[in-house]
């Protein structure tokens, strides 16, 4: 008995020590163990971060993977409060007018080797290196996700209807079509838009939109002068004349109007046959509009042809110390994500070195916004800090223009508040010392 009783002891001693390194080993891994914050403004994005995320912890058992998104004008404000907090997410999504602010306040982490060298990589993005704003002093920060930057979506159904087969080429046509596309009703009030135009907002968006109609009448929102510095870039005739586009849109020829729908909603509801909008709208069309017989076309030629890009970057606040992190932001990268992005959601990928021929096939509609034609330029915006400021303010004074109908045939008052606009824009520039004079 004695014997058995030692060796139940010594079992169970041995039990009671196997135990403590279980336990021992148990606190060890989950010391290891890594949480990331992910933060992004497109909600409609969730699914490719949390696809990629799911196949990212299976590599990486250790690590979990949140993923947090806001409406992008509260996911704005709490970025720029979490990060003079020195918390929130390990990974957040950041567009290119936002990154001179965030890095001169030291709130980015410059790229480990492994980022860097992936993001100079020759061709693998849709502007070759040196990227403005990426590269700063020969230092990067983030990686380039996806783009924006709007074609013009028609609806074909609309267009068969009226006898029109193409899209509008140039301003001049864009303005013939959507006359002939518009419909009333017996009392003269528009019942199906012949354009959707970007009239109201909040944030800068009004001011993004109008600058097509700027940008290819031969402005710009802002000039670089050649001491670096900037002014104004739209008190003259392409200013005048792009604000005029629209008065002439709104009460001359009534293709518009702000008591109907617009944009997206507009477009999949069938009540309006044009507006111009970036590559996501394929994405909602594909799920909530399925019905709707439409293509989409490069913007139309009045004194330049081209359009806009505006990256979106996925970045590591300076605060965060998980390797974790870019260890995601490169998986993120892979041919097999940035497809879905694309097939799936409809946000143009800034990869440009992969083939997405097949979808090319199966919605052709992507094609226009990564296959550009000769003479069709992108420009892309001056990154400086003011520079949301500028578009913010000036996007105030755009709507207060449009609901003036006494502005219509009145090339005086246009001029005036093209030159108050540019004004403030130039004191804007002023205040941040960065004005230069003409």
């Amino acid at each position: 008995m004695k014997r058995k009783y030692r060796k139940a002891g010594s079992l169970l001693i041995a039990a009671l020590m196997l135990g403590v390194l279980f336990a021992t080993v148990g606190v060890s891994q989950a010391a290891k163990e890594v949480k990331l914050l992910v933060w992004t403004g497109y909600p409609e994005l969730n699914p490719y971060y949390e696809i990629a995320a799911e196949d990212f912890e299976k590599e990486h058992p250790n690590v979990k993977i949140d993923v947090a998104a806001f409406p992008l004008r509260d996911y704005e404000r709490k970025r720029a409060m979490s990060l003079v907090a020195g918390t929130g997410a390990d990974l957040f999504l950041l567009g290119r007018l936002f990154f001179p602010r965030y890095l001169e306040s030291g709130y980015l982490l410059e790229n480990p080797s492994k980022v860097d060298d992936f993001l100079k990589k020759a061709d693998r993005y849709d502007i070759p290196w040196p990227w403005e704003g990426v590269d700063v002093k020969g230092k990067s920060y983030g990686l380039p996700l996806f783009m924006g930057g709007a074609e013009l979506f028609w609806n074909k159904t609309m267009f068969a209807e009226v006898g029109l087969s193409n899209p509008p080429k140039t301003y001049d046509e864009l303005m013939e079509y959507a006359r002939k596309l518009a419909k009333y009703d017996a009392k003269g009030n528009l019942i199906r838009g012949g354009i959707s135009l970007r009239l109201s907002g909040g944030g800068a968006g009004v001011a993004e939109k109008w600058r097509y109609w700027l940008w290819s009448a031969g402005g710009t929102m802002l000039e670089e002068t050649l001491t670096g510095k900037y002014h104004s870039g739209y008190n003259n005739e392409a200013g005048r004349d792009a604000l005029k586009w629209y008065i002439d849109a709104l009460y001359k020829y009534h293709v518009d109007d702000f008591k109907i729908k617009h944009d997206a909603e507009a477009f999949a509801l069938e009540k309006t046959a044009m507006f111009q909008r970036e590559g996501w709208v394929i994405g909602h069309l594909k799920k909530h509009a399925p019905h709707v017989n439409y293509g989409t076309a490069h913007l139309p030629r009045w004194r330049r042809w081209g359009k806009r890009r505006n990256q979106n970057f996925m970045v590591v606040p300076s605060f965060c110390k998980k390797d974790a992190a870019w260890d995601y932001l490169l998986y993120l990268q892979r041919p097999k994500y940035q497809r879905y992005m694309l097939k799936n959601i409809g946000w143009i990928p800034c990869r440009q070195d992969i083939d997405y021929e097949d979808i090319f096939k199966e919605m052709p509609q992507f094609r226009s916004f990564i296959e550009s034609p000769k003479g069709y330029v992108t420009f892309v915006d001056k990154l400086i800090s003011p520079q949301d400021e500028v578009q913010t303010r000036l996007a105030e004074r755009l709507m207060a223009a449009y609901i003036r109908k006494d502005l219509l045939d009145d090339p005086e008052g246009i001029a005036k508040v093209i030159a108050a606009a540019a004004e403030e824009t130039d004191n804007i520039l002023k205040e941040a010392e960065l004005y230069g004079e003409r």
